[in-house]
């Protein structure tokens, strides 16, 4: 069984933070700067950069390392490794210490903060103020003054994006992760960086602290990865406790997200469901209806396993198309469940009984989903 977790998928990762002189500081602007002129040069980027503008836009940051990722033909007799060979690998050390990921580091989260720090600011008005004042203490004099207020920002807010921006895909992303409340930053903390879309980072703002909290509880070291895919899934996730996360996890394996990310509706009729039903069902719970799942639930759990096979096997690519469908369980699912319910066979032989029956509707199922598929496109 594949189980998605965090060792099957390539999450990202802050690289460490520079340690450096004045020295190594200024040599790395120095040279940002006459790479900014090549590239200028060569066309690759526009004639109005420089070294203020790109750490102060993230559009213009991010067009400035995706027109350095693509130039190295052009700036290798300035990024050198300690022997004096071109580097174009973002993990290696060059001549002055550091790596270009922690340069890259260093400019992205810079330039994070001057967008952030911007777009909180608050307007600075003009008030104005009436003061009173004594003379002499015998009688008071009052006048007007004025007094700006505003223009402060949130440093908390601004400190907690900023201290996860590290790669050049989260700069067209900052006005996205902006919207996230300040409940929802702080839960996430240095979890942040596994929102890697807008799609991500849209359906994570659809959900509450508490609840993102409580899905990271269920599922442990698997929560980042939950994150960085399908973040939709996590209301799901914190509906279960820890055991029935695990069941769940190892029945449906790929698709268990798409099943954590179903609605609380069918989450209540899953309610009924022990861990070996669970297993019998297995992926067909990221599909199946909710009226579907109620009927089958009328059957003893040998009973469900022989049925749901003899199902799959009599109408094969159908199977999913009928227990998508909740009109499936009043049309012909609860005749099959009523079926079964008094048949007394051993498991072999209930197999086989549940086969022949479901190959003998085959054709009437077949013919009914054809007929509902046609409803749907004439409506």
């Amino acid at each position: 069984m594949n189980r998605p977790g965090p060792s099957a998928m390539t999450l990202p990762r802050i690289p460490p933070p520079i340690e450096m002189s004045n020295d190594t500081k200024r040599a790395i602007i120095d040279g940002i700067k006459e790479i900014i002129e090549i590239l200028k040069a060569a066309g690759r980027v526009a004639e109005d950069y420089s070294y203020s503008k790109i750490i102060r836009e993230p559009r213009d940051l991010y067009r400035f390392i995706k027109a350095f990722r693509n130039s190295s033909e052009l700036v290798g007799a300035i990024v050198k490794d300690i022997d004096g060979q071109p580097v174009t690998a973002f993990d290696v050390p060059l001549e002055c210490g550091v790596t270009l990921a922690q340069i890259q580091h260093l400019l992205t989260r810079t330039c994070a903060r001057h967008f952030l720090e911007r777009e909180n600011r608050e307007d600075e008005k003009i008030v104005t103020e009436t003061v009173k004042k004594k003379v002499l203490g015998l009688f008071t004099t009052t006048k007007q003054v004025e007094r700006k207020t505003g223009g402060g920002f949130d440093e908390r807010r601004v400190r907690e994006i900023s201290r996860n921006i590290a790669f050049d895909w989260q700069l067209p992303l900052l006005p996205a992760y902006n919207m996230l409340s300040t409940s929802q930053l702080s839960e996430l903390g240095d979890d942040l960086i596994y929102l890697q879309s807008f799609d991500a980072i849209r359906e994570y703002l659809q959900i509450e602290a508490p609840t993102a909290k409580r899905a990271k509880a269920v599922a442990g070291e698997e929560f980042v990865t939950i994150l960085a895919t399908k973040p939709s899934a996590l209301p799901g996730v914190a509906t279960w406790s820890r055991d029935m996360y695990i069941a769940y996890r190892r029945a449906l394996g790929d698709k268990s997200l798409a099943f954590f990310a179903r609605d609380k509706e069918f989450f209540l009729v899953c309610s009924g469901l022990d861990k070996p039903l669970v297993s019998i069902y297995g992926e067909v719970l990221e599909f199946i209806e909710a009226d579907n799942l109620s009927e089958l639930q009328r059957l003893n759990i040998d009973k469900t396993e022989v049925l749901l096979q003899a199902m799959k096997t009599a109408f094969g690519v159908h199977f999913k198309e009928a227990l998508t469908n909740a009109n499936f369980a009043k049309d012909i699912l609860r005749r099959l469940v009523e079926s079964m319910q008094h048949i007394t066979q051993e498991k072999a032989q209930l197999a086989q009984s549940a086969l022949i029956t479901c190959r003998a509707v085959a054709p009437q199922v077949i013919s009914w989903v054809e007929k509902q598929k046609s409803g749907v496109e004439q409506a």
